[in-house]
């Protein structure tokens, strides 16, 4: 079972590395329809990051970052991506891939919550609902 502090360590590492994502291609987007759907969704990534982080804090728990190294990685992997293909298409592909690895993760660890805590389990709930949307609106970018 993951406890509360497992569960919102993972929320706010999910989040940052949807921002971070999102930060690795959003001045690649080809028209402002993906410029301003990328921006809606760094925002929505980083409201859910803050909730996280500021539940930690109040919780006395030790906050946690993606690692340095898997996030040079991620960005290696879309700059080389972005030198192949640029295009909104790519763009919104690449995002679909991330938001579906996220969803993956974050309905395993909702699985494996002891559901302690309703406010967490919202708030695992509402990343998971985010990364659903943020995939359904990446499909009219295809």
């Amino acid at each position: 079972m993951i406890n509360d502090e497992e569960m919102l360590r993972f929320i706010m590492k999910n989040a940052e590395m949807g921002c971070r994502g999102i930060n690795d291609v959003k001045h690649y987007a080809n028209t402002p329809d993906m410029s301003n759907a990328l921006r809606s969704q760094n925002l929505e990534y980083g409201h859910i990051y803050h909730n996280a982080f500021s539940m930690i804090r109040n919780r006395g728990f030790q906050s946690a970052h993606i690692n340095p190294v898997i996030s040079a990685m991620a960005r290696s992997k879309a700059r080389r991506e972005m030198k192949s293909d640029s295009s909104d298409p790519h763009i919104a592909e690449m995002m679909i891939q991330g938001n579906v690895m996220g969803v993956k993760k974050i309905a395993e660890h909702i699985r494996q919550y002891d559901g302690s805590n309703r406010m967490i389990q919202n708030l695992a709930d509402k990343l998971m609902s985010t990364q659903q949307a943020n995939i359904e609106e990446m499909k009219s970018f295809l």
